[in-house]
């Protein structure tokens, strides 16, 4: 019984892991869509010191800096309206990608 059960949890996990999943390549698709390299740079390494580098940043990190943007919580910050029309998969996609850069 344990092993069945064992069994079932390994294959939910695995399962809800897999729906999730963030694509990186739509996460370059994306960034060049929504100009992310304009400020933060070729492959998410900034040129310029009041642009944050994204390459290499934990995922999670990035998709809630995308979220915290989206709510608009700092008003008149640029990043509200470069998040705004992202959906949590796309924020998901590009956080798979800069994270993926060194």
């Amino acid at each position: 019984m344990r092993r069945t059960r064992a069994f079932g949890l390994t294959l939910m996990l695995s399962l809800a892991a897999g729906a999730s999943a963030a694509d990186a390549e739509n996460g370059q698709a994306l960034a060049w869509q929504h100009r992310c390299m304009t400020c933060h740079g070729p492959e998410g390494h900034s040129q310029d010191d009041r642009y944050p580098h994204l390459a290499g940043q934990k995922a999670a990190y990035i998709v809630d800096r995308l979220k915290y943007f989206k709510a608009e919580t700092e008003h008149f910050n640029q990043m509200n309206g470069q998040a705004r029309p992202l959906s949590i998969e796309d924020m998901e996609d590009l956080a798979a990608y800069f994270s993926a850069q060194r």
